[in-house]
This record gives C-alpha cells, sequence and structure tokens, in this order.
C-alpha cells in the first residue's frame, strides 16, 4: 500500500478495525512508514548545560552563556526538547517495554536530573510515540552496523503506521524519495540508516527481498548486493550499481498509461457495492417465498458480482500490486523522464522491474565525464582555427555523434554519460568563439578595407576581407608583375601653364589609368609626381597565373584611352600629353612596409627597379616589357624586339620589347 496510514480514523474507528483485521487475516500486505527530518543540534553549549540539568532556568542559562535572555528564549525551548528526546530514545533502545512511570526513574537515575511537571509533561504527550517508533524499529529494521554504509542517508526519527495496523503487516518500507535538482525523479535509495547500526529499506526493496528469498545483503560504496537471490528459476546473487548519494537510478519503462497493467479502485467501489446490494435483498426477503423475479434480480447481482471478481482476479493475482493514488487533484504526482505528472506509486513498480530485468543504469565515472568535457573543449578550441561555416559544420557534426553514441551505450549498455557538460562547452564555448571572432574579424576587416580601399579594387577588397589569410602581414617573396607609367613632358608642361591647369590635367591622366589598373583587378601601389606605379598577382590570387598578360591588357587599354583623351584635348586646344608605361614580371617582396606610426603595401626588389627604368625608356604612347614579361606572354600579344639597353645596376645589357598588340 503506497499510503501512510499514520493516523487514526476519528469520524468512523470501526473503519480501522475492518482495515486491520483484513490486513491480518491476508498475511501478504506491506505498509509504508515515512523518515521524519531529524532534529538537529543548534546550540551545543546550551545542550550541554540542560544535559546536566533540564531543570535549569532560562534566566541561569543565559548568565551562564553570558547572552541576552531574548535571544535565547525559543532556542531554549528547543534545546530542552531535543535533550529530552535523545534521554527518552536512548532508555528505549535499552528497553522498548518500559512503562511511562518506569521511564521517569529511569531517566532520573542515568541522567541525574529531577523532573519537573512541564518537562515529565512533555515525555508524556511524545512517550506513545517514541515507543511505538521504537518497537517498529526493533521489529522491522536489519541489523547493518558495518562502517562501510556510512555514505547512506541517515535519519534518527521516523512516522510509522498505527499501532493496529503494523501488528498484521508482513513487512514494511519507507517512501521518502528525493527529486534531482531540476525536479525530475531519477532515482531512490535502496536503503536509509536507522540510527548507528540498522537499516531500513525502501518499501519496494521489502517487497522484492521477501519475493526473491535473499538470504543476505552486502552493501559497498557503489553497489548492493542480494545475496543468493531466486530469481527465474535460479539463485544468484544480483549487484546493483548505486550512484554517489546511495541511490539505485531508476530505468523507467515508460508512460503510466502505457506501462504495467492498472485496475481502477472504481472496480473495488463497484464490487462492494453489489454485495451490500445482494446482502440487503436478501435480508429483505429473510423468511418470505423467493419469486421468479427476485430469484432474476438475485441471479443478476450475483452475476455482476462474479464477473467483477474475476476481472479484479485476473489482474492482481500472483501479482505485486502497488495500491496508490493517482487521480489529478491528488499530491502523490510529479515529473519523471517521459512524463510531467507521473503516479509516484509507480516509483516502486519501476524500481522493481530494474531489478527484475537487471536494467540497470551506471552513472560515467566522473574522470569519464571530465576526460569527454575536454575533447569537447578541444575540438571546439580547434574549429576555431577554420572558417566560421566549417567551424558550425564540425560542431554540430561533433554534437550529434556524441549525442548518438551517448544514446547507444545508454540503451545497450545502461552507462549514463554525462550531457550538459558537454553541451553547456558546445553551445557557450562555440558562442564565445563565434563572438569574439566576429568581433576580431569585422576589426581586422575594417582595417583591411580602410587601409586597402586606396590601391585596391572593390572586388579585390571583398576577397580579401572574406579570407584575410591571403594577405601576409610583414611581407612575402611572390612572383608578379609590375607596371609603371610616367607622363611625358610633363615638367616642360607644368613650368609654362597654370597650377590649376597642372592639377586638373594630371588628375584627369591619373584617374583614367586607375581606372583601368581596378578594372582588371590590380593594386594601385603609389602616385610619385606625374609616375604611376601597379602590381599585379598580389595580394589577390585572382591574377596569381597571369599575372604578365593582365598588365600587358591594362597598359594596352591605357594607351588608348589617353588616345581618346588626347583627341578630345586637341578640340578644347590643349596642349596634348602622352604616357611611357614599363612592364617587368619576376619575384619581388610585396607586403606592408613603413614604420609602425606609417605604412604602405608595395613591392621591392631588384624586379622592381628593372620595369622603373624601362618605363623610363619608354617614349610616349610606348609599351616597354621585359625579357621575363615577353616570355609569359609572346602568344598572347605582338611585340617588337628592340636593341638592347643598359641600365643602372647591371652589367650585361637588357632585352626589351616594344608591344604592339594583342594577337
Amino acid at each position: 500500500m503506497d499510503i501512510l496510514f499514520t493516523e487514526r480514523m476519528v469520524t468512523n474507528p470501526q473503519e480501522d478495525e475492518i482495515l486491520s483485521d483484513s490486513i491480518s487475516r491476508s498475511g501478504i500486505v506491506y505498509l509504508p512508514f515515512y523518515f521524519l527530518e531529524e532534529k538537529v543540534s543548534t546550540y551545543p553549549e546550551l545542550e550541554n548545560i540542560l544535559d546536566k540539568d533540564i531543570t535549569v532556568s532560562l534566566e541561569d542559562a543565559s548568565k551562564s552563556l553570558n547572552v541576552e535572555v531574548n535571544w535565547l528564549k525559543n532556542r531554549f525551548i528547543n534545546a530542552k526538547r531535543y535533550v529530552i528526546d535523545r534521554a527518552v530514545k536512548s532508555i528505549l533502545r535499552e528497553n522498548y517495554d518500559i512503562s511511562l512511570e518506569d521511564l521517569f526513574f529511569a531517566i532520573e537515575d542515568s541522567k541525574g536530573w529531577f523532573l519537573f511537571p512541564e518537562e515529565e509533561g512533555y515525555i508524556r504527550d511524545t512517550f506513545d510515540n517514541q515507543k511505538s517508533s521504537r518497537i517498529f524499529a526493533n521489529r522491522f529494521a536489519i541489523d547493518y552496523s558495518h562502517s562501510s554504509i556510512d555514505f547512506l542517508p541517515k535519519f534518527e526519527m521516523l512516522l510509522p503506521p498505527i499501532s493496529e495496523y503494523v501488528s498484521g503487516i508482513k513487512g514494511t518500507g519507507y517512501i521518502n524519495a528525493q527529486p534531482d535538482h531540476d525536479g525530475v525523479m531519477r532515482r531512490v535509495p535502496l536503503f536509509i540508516k536507522y540510527e548507528e547500526d540498522k537499516i531500513f529499506p525502501q518499501v519496494a526493496m521489502s517487497v522484492l527481498l521477501d519475493f526473491l528469498n535473499v538470504k543476505n545483503i552486502e552493501i559497498g560504496k557503489n553497489y548492493i548486493i542480494l545475496k543468493g537471490a531466486s530469481l527465474n528459476n535460479r539463485v544468484k546473487d544480483i549487484k546493483i550499481p548505486l550512484d554517489k548519494s546511495g541511490s539505485m537510478i531508476i530505468n523507467w519503462i515508460g508512460k503510466w498509461e502505457t506501462c504495467f497493467q492498472h485496475i481502477s479502485y472504481y472496480y473495488i467501489l463497484s464490487l462492494q457495492e453489489t454485495r451490500q446490494q445482494i446482502s440487503m435483498y436478501l435480508e429483505k426477503l429473510s423468511g418470505q417465498e423467493i419469486n421468479e423475479q427476485d430469484k432474476m434480480t438475485i441471479d443478476y447481482l450475483k452475476n455482476a458480482e462474479q464477473k467483477l471478481k474475476e476481472k479484479i482476479t485476473s489482474v492482481i493475482k500472483d501479482k505485486i500490486c502497488f495500491v496508490g493514488l493517482t487521480a489529478t487533484g491528488t499530491q502523490d504526482l510529479g515529473p519523471i523522464p517521459f512524463q510531467t505528472n507521473y503516479p509516484l506509486v509507480g516509483l516502486s513498480s519501476n524500481l522493481i522491474d530494474t531489478i527484475f530485468t537487471e536494467s540497470f543504469i551506471r552513472e560515467a565515472h566522473w574522470l569519464l565525464n571530465v576526460f569527454i568535457i575536454f575533447i569537447t573543449a578541444l575540438v571546439i578550441g580547434l574549429t576555431s582555427l577554420f572558417k566560421l561555416w566549417k567551424s558550425l559544420l564540425i560542431t554540430v557534426s561533433y554534437y550529434l555523434i556524441y549525442f548518438l553514441l551517448a544514446f547507444f551505450v545508454f540503451v545497450k549498455f545502461g552507462l549514463w554519460l554525462d550531457m550538459v557538460g558537454p553541451s553547456g562547452v558546445v553551445i557557450f564555448g562555440f558562442s564565445a568563439i563565434t563572438t569574439f571572432r566576429f568581433f576580431t574579424e569585422q576589426r581586422e576587416k575594417f582595417w583591411i578595407k580602410n587601409v586597402f580601399s586606396h590601391y585596391l579594387s572593390q572586388e579585390v577588397i571583398n576577397e580579401l576581407m572574406n579570407d584575410p589569410s591571403k594577405l601576409k602581414l610583414g611581407g612575402e617573396r611572390r612572383n608578379i608583375t609590375v607596371l609603371f607609367s610616367d607622363v611625358r613632358g610633363f615638367t616642360k608642361f607644368s613650368e609654362s601653364h597654370q597650377p590649376e591647369e597642372v592639377v586638373a590635367m594630371l588628375n584627369e591622366i591619373l584617374t583614367e589609368q586607375v581606372k583601368v589598373v581596378f578594372k582588371y583587378n590590380g593594386t594601385l601601389d603609389k602616385f610619385v609626381g606625374d609616375e604611376l606605379m601597379a602590381f599585379f598577382g598580389a595580394p589577390s590570387d585572382v591574377h596569381v597565373n597571369n599575372h604578365a598578360i593582365v598588365a600587358v591588357r591594362v597598359a594596352l587599354e591605357i594607351q588608348s584611352r589617353l588616345k581618346q583623351l588626347r583627341e578630345r584635348w586637341i578640340n578644347e586646344n590643349k596642349e596634348p600629353l602622352e604616357v611611357g608605361i614599363g612592364i617587368n614580371s619576376g619575384d619581388m617582396v610585396v607586403g606592408n612596409m613603413g614604420s609602425a606610426e606609417r605604412m604602405d603595401y608595395t613591392v621591392i626588389g631588384d624586379n622592381v627597379n628593372l620595369a622603373a627604368r624601362l618605363c623610363s625608356s619608354a617614349g610616349g604612347g610606348e609599351i616597354i616589357i621585359s625579357e621575363a614579361t615577353y616570355q609569359q606572354v609572346k602568344e598572347l600579344v605582338n611585340a617588337e624586339k628592340l636593341p638592347p639597353i643598359m641600365v643602372k645596376g647591371k652589367s650585361k645589357p637588357i632585352s626589351i620589347y616594344r608591344v604592339i598588340g594583342l594577337t
């Protein structure tokens, strides 16, 4: 019976007698009890004073302790009751059959007290409960004084069923159970330590010990062994794993509606009502001749009684049957992993099923959980080395794999791996890394856009912002092509014209050239007076394999656009200007160079200087390329070989070519 019968019925005392008689006659009923929260010592110094003289006054105690009387008042009453309860319990442990009057003498003799009426009154009020608890514990508690059970929950006070019921029950057990921190019921202690040398089983465990005919119990810190249990037609030891609190994790088999067999108490009431109707009918017809109509009524009622009895018997015969409250309005409902409002009478059923089927759940060792959390953190950390979408894909994949693995080992082996820790690492770790990367990359992208917007096309800037790794800050050696263009006769032009006209003309020439460079995703290096410097093949990889031909195409388009400009200048009666262009390809050092306060993204090296010399050799409207550039573009352009030239820094003549056009 998963119902506490701890109080006598006041309105109908005969009901207690009827139920008590039924319990005794059946001989198979187990009634639960409840452990009460233990009264704990709150003021040891005060209790020591009271232990020496229970009749000491509040004023004297306050003086001895040097505290205010008002502050001590409530503590004084509780401490006195605690000391008296402890003394009564100690004597009852030695002689639970002692009378109340003898108890007074025993207390005075053992403690040296002289009891006043106030103390005697409190003992009288609590004596029956203390004595019944002692008798109950002596009859049903299991002697087990091993030090190995110190980890079990411990209680000193219990609330047993009323004595009329206790005398006829076969066994008992507690129904205390605490949910986890999230309020979900997942585990229950199978044994609780009572006082120092006894243990009590949970009520369903008490049933099992008898049902399985267990010979002995061995309790370890992480397990309980039921010795010599008769299960599935053979005798064996059943080892039950425990968690760190000494509880067994229940392997719930499903929702209330879909597991076990249920029978409504309505059928019991209907059977009782039918029997009462038969009794009343027979009493009414007592001494009278029963006619056919009455006989049919009686037969109908007896047939209904038989059907109800068979229906009830078919469900409960040869079964372990738990009787408890399941109505929605009752308080004996709580959340389990499968259901929010689960009738907790089913806790005992699931406990028994877990042990019968030996489908135990074991929590993974804390070291294993720590290792899993460490591996998870390592994986999340390593994902920061990849792009965001790859990082997200790896994180989600890892978590799904871990979830499926945890689910598999739980179902297959009953091993409960931690999900909260790894989930927290995945969620918070990935979120933190993503947030950090977002702000870091946004700052990096802003820097890239701010620094390179003056000499890169928007397409190249976007490419670098999407993949900043292509920008090797600090410099790197790359094979690229550099282009120099210089306005011919500009010095003479500037001397003979107004500054405003000079600046306007130069800006117009340079603007057209920059448009062409950016059109082909080249990198504008710098302006040096009327000279423009650009290169192709860095920092973006867009021209890594064709930088030479792109540079030539840029040069041809620049000359084409400037030719159109010259025609317009002639029509506007302006002096036309021409540019000469030099191009060279080869290994150069490219990167941010300068000081900490001021730096530019540029190229340096001997091949850069050669391109500048070629530009100086080019006449107005000419495009001069080096041998290195020619070898890369000769299949795509028409070029005229010119006599070799000597350039500063070179001991041998340099082969050069004039570009005519594309093939």
